[in-house]
């Protein structure tokens, strides 16, 4: 069974409409599949399926290594190249161009997922949900420079900046920096620039409000913090 719940739909116009976002998926290791195959009877032994995934996967890896492309029940693999070229004289340069590899489940993956049954759940939280976190500059995602303009994408983002709890926290290792600069604060997106005292290095973006689903200020502090982590670098 599938669950989910719904939240707003930032992909669209209408400020109504919602999204569903899948909630409380249970995930399985490689060691949960191996337990599950031996539940079913199996005679292998665990390190009997342990030593076959590992030559399966040497073997999957040399295929890719060598380019080949892999089509079983399972999944399905491709190449594709990312990149200009100048011209039809040029040629495959690391610098300008990434081979990318593209997987996809196969038939029996995607028979399965036909069969799986969608279940609705409660709403999904009210606190703030971040989606992206982009270097407004220069458009990286994985590093911003200190200094720079952050755009935060999501929902129920908007905050009251005149209240020193609320508002955009970059946390490091050595402590949380609240981004005093704000250019957008909308519930959609947010434009801050991240301080230039914060030190290089790892760190989470994190937004707070008290701002409720009805755009009303009430008093607990909610907070939503971006899944990701983020690199500081020095600004220019």
């Amino acid at each position: 069974m599938i669950k989910y719940s719904l939240r707003e739909n930032l992909l669209t116009a209408d400020p109504d409409d919602c999204m569903a976002q899948v909630v409380d998926a249970q995930v399985y290791t490689q060691e949960d599949v191996n337990r599950e195959i031996i539940k079913r009877g199996s005679s292998l032994t665990e390190a009997d399926i342990v030593a076959y995934q590992k030559l399966e996967q040497e073997v999957y890896k040399e295929i890719v290594a060598n380019g080949g492309h892999i089509n079983t029940p399972l999944i399905n693999t491709s190449f594709s190249i990312s990149g200009v070229f100048k011209n039809p004289a040029d040629s495959f340069d690391k610098s300008r161009h990434a081979i990318k590899l593209n997987v996809n489940a196969g038939n029996a993956l995607k028979e399965a997922a036909s069969q799986a049954k969608a279940q609705k759940t409660e709403a999904a939280s009210t606190d703030p949900y971040i989606t992206t976190v982009t270097d407004k500059v220069t458009g990286d995602s994985a590093t911003i420079k200190a200094g720079s303009i952050m755009e935060i994408t999501g929902s129920r983002l908007r905050f009251d900046a005149a209240d020193s709890e609320q508002g955009v926290f970059a946390l490091t290792a050595a402590g949380e920096v609240r981004c005093e600069t704000v250019i957008e604060n909308k519930p959609a997106r947010l434009l801050v620039m991240l301080p230039a005292s914060v030190e290089t290095g790892e760190f989470t973006v994190e937004v707070r409000t008290k701002i409720d689903s009805s755009r009303k200020t009430g008093k607990t502090l909610k907070t939503g913090r971006f899944g990701k982590t983020l690199t500081a670098v020095a600004g220019a």
